[in-house]
């Protein structure tokens, strides 16, 4: 899984420290090491560059009608039910909640006529395909290429200009993908991608939110900057010169709070 802050975006940020090109290979370690110690802090993870399938139990993971998940799912692709031919119900299905991501549970609407079920065994009968992790997620209501760029009309400020966007959903399956963002004005964003001149429309766009990616960049900084303290390295308290008592180094504050509303709870 690419790091939630991008190389270059970090070494933008370093310009004020001594960073070489020699030091490429080192400060990405850093952004990995940042990007796995966020998610073992958060005990979820905020990315997924593919589909990935997981699997539920109609007899337990029913509640009230509606199929509780056991991760964050930002975007449904599609849903197996246990019955005899794994009939795929994902037109019958809502979320929730229903305008935003992740979601936590999936319902049958009152027009459907399906019931959640089973044959053989109840044991992962119900299969769930689709992105699991917590990500953002914005419609695109227009998308278009020429010379090999293409713009969106989506509603998605808070994206900065290098960060990654995973597009779904759109009828013409050239236009899905893994970009990078080189442009954004507000409404619309911009990236570059080989391929004919076209559009295309009712798409979607997934991202890692941005305070997880301003986290990262701010960790990852701090950890490659801890290589030339020795203090860093240190995992007790250090007897300074005049007395005074050095502490242990510790997570940055600011990261500490700005990954606390994103730390799952478990009840």
């Amino acid at each position: 899984m690419p790091s939630y802050c991008s190389l270059s975006d970090l070494k933008t940020y370093l310009a004020g420290t001594t960073a070489t090109a020699t030091d490429d290979a080192l400060i990405q370690l850093m952004l990995d090491a940042a990007t796995n110690r966020i998610d073992s802090q958060c005990g979820r993870t905020f990315q997924a560059a593919s589909d990935s399938t997981r699997y539920f139990d109609p007899s337990c993971d029913i509640v009230q009608g509606e199929l509780w998940l056991d991760e964050d799912l930002s975007y449904l692709t599609s849903i197996l039910n246990g019955d005899s031919t794994n009939t795929n119900i994902t037109a019958d299905i809502y979320t929730n909640p229903r305008n935003r991501t992740p979601y936590y549970s999936l319902g049958l609407k009152t027009s459907s006529t399906v019931v959640w079920d089973y044959t053989d065994d109840t044991q992962n009968a119900i299969s769930v395909t689709g992105r699991w992790a917590f990500m953002e997620r914005a419609n695109i209501t227009a998308l278009s290429r020429a010379t090999n760029v293409v713009t969106a009309t989506v509603n998605a400020p808070r994206l900065s200009v290098g960060a990654s966007v995973f597009v779904l959903g759109c009828a013409d399956a050239t236009f899905n993908g893994t970009f990078t963002v080189t442009a954004n004005t507000g409404s619309t964003v911009t990236w570059a991608q080989t391929a004919g001149n076209d559009t295309d429309t009712t798409a979607v766009m997934l991202f890692t939110p941005t305070d997880i990616v301003s986290a990262c960049r701010r960790l990852a900084a701090w950890m490659y900057r801890q290589k030339d303290t020795q203090q860093g390295d240190s995992d007790r308290p250090i007897l300074a010169g005049d007395g005074s008592v050095i502490m242990p180094s510790t997570l940055p504050q600011d990261v500490t709070s700005l990954l606390q509303p994103y730390v799952k709870v478990v009840r």
